[in-house]
This record gives structure tokens, C-alpha cells and sequence, in this order.
């Protein structure tokens, strides 16, 4: 730099050429250019900027070298002249040296601007008339100590942080005076203001009295042979509640093994240790209570492992807790059970899911009795299982009770199917009455009826007044066997028959009936009135029948010289309102309204005339078997229906009968 600045034209500048400078700016050019420290000098009144070797590189200007040599102000040093201006001017008006640590200082470095520390002296220059003519500046770089000190003081600021976040205290304690710092969370642990500021005889004055000698002076006796200082103890704190502290230590020796002091933490464990004598009552009303049930009651850490067992498990097995918690229980569990067993209790501890099984254990007396097995996994808020609590039921008696009901069920099942098959058969053979009764039984009636008929054509003035009488009470019974005959076949054929049903209009199917009793109808002058029947699934055979039945009778029980009048109605109606009839509430029914004014009938006998054989006039009255309403009845259960009867005596009847819309 000595050479630059004297092959330099300083003519141009404002310090006007070299061999005009004075002995000020000579001097103390000679001191900046020899000086080992980065230094500059800036002179005159435009100050203008000279620089020594030391600054090419630590400063960071070796870029701009030599442009800025003899430029003035902050045309030379941009990048720091608004740090280092102010510092200028204080020392061009006060005349005084100034001196700053660690200045942060902007400068280029390997191609970009960083941050740099400097400590730095600012002195002023003056001409023999003690004028100031410049400013010289000596500056060292600090950064890698400043960067140092500033990472220390972050990671103690940090601490400190974590310290107060995790109301951890420290302390620092001198065991040769005895003197004492500590954090301000210390304070406050104790109950005090954090600006307190506690001594060591402080803080064992609120130790709890049974705890010091038996647990801190123990403590510290102990410290001495391990280097490590630690203690859980009760203290008294400001405001006279009782809490709890956990203090960390250690110890710090000389030489001759002297201990000279001691640095810890502190922390206030007063809620741990509330909840954790919470936790035990709990625990111990838990196995209160699981020593007063009957029931098995075993608990499982997370992984599995059983650690409790109730009494009634020990009384049970015959064997003490310490067989049982060495693997004991496993060897309850019956041979064939116990793959399973381990199986789903396996796959449990994975999924979570509760664990269910019935399976065998030993009893002391070498009996296997029929348990029932339950455990459920205790998790915590975030849903990992922290425990198992297990029960085992005694079902041995409802598993004897469910073995015995299940041979009865197989005993009274093959019984029906015996029944079933017994059914089938007696089915085949009422099939083969039916069949005799429709041909074998009514022959030998109708080869009586055809002789009776001939001898009535030819012998009939042979016959005296007496066997004429006989034979015609022959030929009426005869009718009447062969009516009685027809009628139990129609009966019977209304559980034969098939059960197909279609939807039929019921109001042609009354028509049809009508039709089929002209004759009669117009014999007696009697009145058919049919309206609004419904259509239905039915079995058309079978409700021809019942028309023809009902109609029929309504025209056979007619009142002697009065006309019968038969009213045939239907409509729609919910099952709600004949609920009380039995029907279901949520069905619809077709309704059927059969009305007359016949005979009628007590209503005492409402539920006697749908009865087999059952007549409430004398055969000499009204022909008739008696079984015409029982078909009627059986035709109404077979479409799942409901019939009713109601009358009074020489007033009609009706026969109102409800079908489900299928």
C-alpha cells in the first residue's frame, strides 16, 4: 500500500499532491501503513480514504482496490458508512477517541455481503495547531468470537427457556459457604415471589420435617459416594400447602476428593404425585372390589402379560400369585382350548378389538369347568391400550342346561319327524277315503236310491200304507247319507286341494253363484243384491264354495211366507280398525258384508254354528248336515282370513269375512 499510494496522483484530490502533505497526514500515514491491524485513515475536510494491507482482505475491499484509495466519504465504504459516519462526526466535534466492541459491520466477502464484528478505536488527527484534520481508525475482527458468544447465549437462552417452559429450577450450591444462586421458578416452588431470592437455610426450613434427615441429608450422604445428588421430598410451602419436590444433582470435587459444590434442578412434582395416589386408591378399591366377586378377574399389562389376578383365582386354581404370574394361568386352560386360546388373544393385543371366548379351566380339584371369558383393552385419549382387565364367568351350569336342551331338541325332533312321517302316511290314507268316498261309499246309496225308485214305479199298489211309509224314511236317509258324504268331501277337500291363488274380481264370482240359483231364487221371489266387491287373490274353487254356501243357506233359512233378501257388500278397510278381531294393524283387508232376514240365530251359538255337525234346527225343519259353515270357515283360514257371525232370532244373520291383501 506504501507503494500505491506514492505511485498515486493525488493532484486531482482534495489533499493536493504528495510532496505538499503536511507532517499530521505524513504521521500518521506512517502509522496506519505499519500497523498490522486493519486500519483506515480519512482526511481532510472531504475525508478522503486511505487504507493499510491489513484491510484488502478482512475488510473485505480487495475488490475495489484502488479505486476507493483518495475517494471521499461514503463513496469509498458504502456498505458501512452509515455505521461508521455517525462515529465521525462525534469525534470531529467532541475531539475525543472513541472505542466500540463487537460492532456489527457489513462487508463483502467471497462474493456476497455478511455480517462481521469488529472492535474498533476512533482517534482524532490534528496539525500543530491542534486542529483535527482526520480521523484514524484501528479496527480488530472479533467475528468468530462474537458468533461464538452469541451461539452460547443462544443455547443458554434456550435452556432457560426450556427450563421455565418445563417449571424446571436451578440452583447452584457452594459447599464451603454455603451460598447459594438459583433460577426465579426456585422461588416460586417454594411459594415465594420470583424475585425472592432463597439461601440454602431458606430452602431446608421448608423441607418437610420427617423428610429431611431421613430423605435430603440421606441424600446427600449418599451424593458423596456416587457423585449424584437426588431426592423425591415433601415441602411446606409459603402459604402453608403441602406439595412435593424432585431435585437432580451433582457434585463437583477438587482434587483431594473435597466436594466443593453442587449444581441441580429442581421440579415441583405436587400434581404427579396427587395423581399418583389418585392412581393407587383406585388400584387398591379396584382389587377390593375384585376380591369380593365370585368371577375370575385377571389384569394384562399393554403387551399381554398378565400381573393380577383376583382372589377368587387363587382359590379357584389352588396355587399362589406367584405360580399364577409365572405362567400358571396358561396351564388352567384345557389342552384342546388352550391354541385358541393363545390365538385370539394374540390377535386382540393387535387390533384392540375385545377378546371373547368360552373354553375350559382346571380346578383345584382336577375338575374342567365351562368359562366364559371377556377382556377389554383400557386406552387413553390417543387410543393407544395402556392396559387389560380380563373376567372369566362360570357358565359350566348353562352349558349342561344348553347340552341337555339340545339332546331334548334332537329327542323331539326325530319324534316329529316319526309325527311328520305318521302325517304323510294318515295324509295318503284321508287321499284314499277321499277317493272311497267318492266312488265306493256313494255307489251302494245310489244302486239303494235307484231300487227304491223302481219299486216305487212297479210295486207300488203291493205296498201297504206302512211300508210305503218305510220306504220313503229309507230313500230320505238315503239323501241324506249321500248329502253328509258330499258335504265331508267338500270339507275335506278344502285342506287338499292346492292352495294356488290368483287374483280373481270376488264380484263375478258372486254373480256366478247367483246365476247358479235362478231357479231357486225365483221359486221363492227372493232378492240377490251383490255391490262393490273387491278383487283378491284367492283360490277361486274354494270361494265359489263359500259363496255358494252362504248364499245357499241365506235362501234354505228364509222365514216361512216372507222372501228372503240377501245383501252382498264389500269395501276396503285397514287392518287397525278390526285389530281387536285379530288382524294385523299395517294390512289391508278386503271386506265382505253376506246380510239376510232369515231365521237368524241366537247369538249365544256365534261361534258354535262355524263347528262341524253343529245344527240349531231339528233335521224335520231345514234339511242340512251341519258342516256347510265349518267349510266356509276352513275356506276363510285358508286365505289367512277372518270371519264373524251376527243375528238375533227371527231377525237375519250376517257373516262379515275380512281377506288380506296378498
Amino acid at each position: 500500500m506504501t507503494a500505491v499510494i506514492r505511485a498515486a496522483d493525488w493532484s486531482s484530490t482534495s489533499v493536493g499532491e504528495m510532496d505538499k502533505w503536511s507532517m499530521g497526514l505524513r504521521s500518521a500515514l506512517g502509522i496506519m501503513l505499519n500497523s498490522r491491524f486493519p486500519m483506515f485513515l480519512f482526511w481532510g475536510k472531504d475525508m478522503t480514504c486511505f487504507y493499510n494491507d491489513a484491510c484488502l482482505d478482512s475488510m473485505g475491499i480487495r475488490g475495489k482496490h484502488s479505486s476507493i484509495l483518495g475517494k471521499s466519504r461514503a463513496g469509498s465504504l458504502s456498505e458501512m458508512w452509515h455505521i461508521i459516519s455517525p462515529i465521525i462526526k462525534n469525534v470531529l466535534k467532541s475531539g475525543e477517541a472513541s472505542w466500540h466492541e463487537d460492532q456489527r459491520v457489513p462487508i463483502f466477502r467471497s462474493g456476497k455481503m455478511v455480517d462481521s464484528y469488529w472492535t474498533s478505536s476512533y482517534s482524532a488527527v490534528c496539525n500543530d495547531f491542534e486542529k483535527i484534520e482526520g480521523i484514524l481508525v484501528a479496527m480488530n475482527d472479533v467475528t468468530e468470537k462474537a458468533e461464538a458468544r452469541k451461539k452460547k447465549e443462544e443455547a443458554e437462552e434456550r435452556t432457560r427457556l426450556a427450563a421455565e417452559i418445563a417449571q424446571i429450577a436451578t440452583w447452584d450450591l457452594d459447599l464451603q459457604t454455603h451460598k447459594m444462586i438459583h433460577s426465579e421458578s426456585l422461588a416460586t416452588i417454594f411459594g415465594h415471589e420470583k424475585n425472592v431470592q432463597l439461601t440454602y437455610a431458606d430452602m431446608i426450613s421448608q423441607f418437610h420435617p420427617d423428610d429431611i434427615a431421613d430423605v435430603v441429608e440421606k441424600a446427600f450422604e449418599l451424593s458423596m459416594q456416587s457423585g449424584t445428588y437426588k431426592y423425591e421430598a415433601r415441602v411446606i410451602k409459603n402459604n402453608g400447602e403441602l406439595g412435593w419436590i424432585r431435585s437432580h444433582g451433582k457434585i463437583f470435587f477438587d482434587s483431594t476428593h473435597e466436594p466443593l459444590k453442587i449444581i441441580g434442578t429442581l421440579i415441583d412434582v405436587t400434581e404427579e404425585k396427587n395423581h399418583s395416589e389418585i392412581l393407587m386408591e383406585s388400584e387398591l378399591k379396584f382389587r377390593l372390589l375384585a376380591d369380593s366377586l365370585p368371577q375370575l378377574i385377571w389384569t394384562a399389562d399393554a403387551n399381554g402379560a398378565l400381573n393380577y389376578f383376583n382372589l377368587s383365582v387363587l382359590i379357584y386354581a389352588g396355587i399362589n400369585y406367584r405360580d399364577l404370574n409365572a405362567g400358571g394361568f396358561q396351564k388352567l386352560i384345557h389342552p384342546d382350548e388352550i391354541e385358541q386360546f393363545d390365538s385370539n388373544w394374540t390377535s386382540v393385543l393387535i387390533t384392540g378389538d375385545d377378546f371373547l371366548l368360552e373354553h375350559r379351566l382346571l380346578r383345584h380339584d382336577g375338575v374342567y369347568r365351562w368359562f366364559y371369558s371377556r377382556a377389554i383393552a383400557q386406552k387413553d385419549a390417543a387410543g393407544k391400550i395402556q392396559k387389560w382387565v380380563c373376567t372369566s364367568t362360570d357358565i359350566q351350569q348353562q352349558k349342561t342346561f344348553t347340552e341337555e336342551l339340545e339332546k331334548e331338541v334332537s329327542e323331539r325332533t326325530a319324534e316329529l319327524k316319526n309325527t311328520n312321517v305318521n302325517l304323510v302316511k294318515m295324509n295318503i290314507e284321508l287321499q284314499s277315503f277321499v277317493y272311497v268316498s267318492s266312488h265306493d261309499l256313494q255307489e251302494p246309496l245310489r244302486k239303494i236310491q235307484t231300487f227304491i225308485s223302481r219299486l216305487n214305479d212297479t210295486e207300488e199298489m203291493k205296498f201297504s200304507a206302512a211300508a210305503k211309509e218305510y220306504f220313503e224314511k229309507i230313500n230320505a236317509a238315503a239323501d241324506r247319507m249321500q248329502s253328509l258324504i258330499q258335504d265331508l268331501l267338500a270339507y275335506s277337500r278344502t285342506n287338499l286341494t292346492d292352495k294356488v291363488f290368483v287374483m280373481k274380481n270376488l264380484q263375478e264370482l258372486a254373480e256366478e253363484i247367483k246365476e247358479d240359483y235362478r231357479e231357486r231364487i225365483q221359486e221363492t221371489n227372493a232378492v240377490v243384491e251383490i255391490h262393490n266387491l273387491c278383487k283378491a287373490k284367492v283360490i277361486p274353487f274354494q270361494f265359489k264354495q263359500l259363496f255358494n254356501n252362504l248364499i245357499g243357506n241365506a235362501l234354505k233359512y228364509s222365514k216361512p211366507g216372507i222372501p228372503p233378501h240377501i245383501l252382498i257388500n264389500g269395501s276396503l278397510i285397514n287392518g287397525f280398525e278390526i285389530k281387536n278381531l285379530g288382524a294385523e294393524a299395517d294390512c289391508t283387508y278386503c271386506h265382505i258384508s253376506i246380510a239376510d232376514n232369515g231365521i237368524g240365530f241366537d247369538m249365544k251359538y256365534k261361534d258354535k254354528i262355524f263347528q262341524i255337525f253343529q245344527r240349531l234346527h231339528s233335521k224335520t225343519e231345514y234339511s242340512g248336515t251341519g258342516i256347510g259353515l265349518a267349510i266356509v270357515k276352513k275356506i276363510v283360514e285358508n286365505h289367512n282370513g277372518i270371519i264373524t257371525a251376527s243375528g238375533a232370532e227371527n231377525q237375519g244373520a250376517t257373516f262379515d269375512i275380512y281377506i288380506p291383501e296378498l
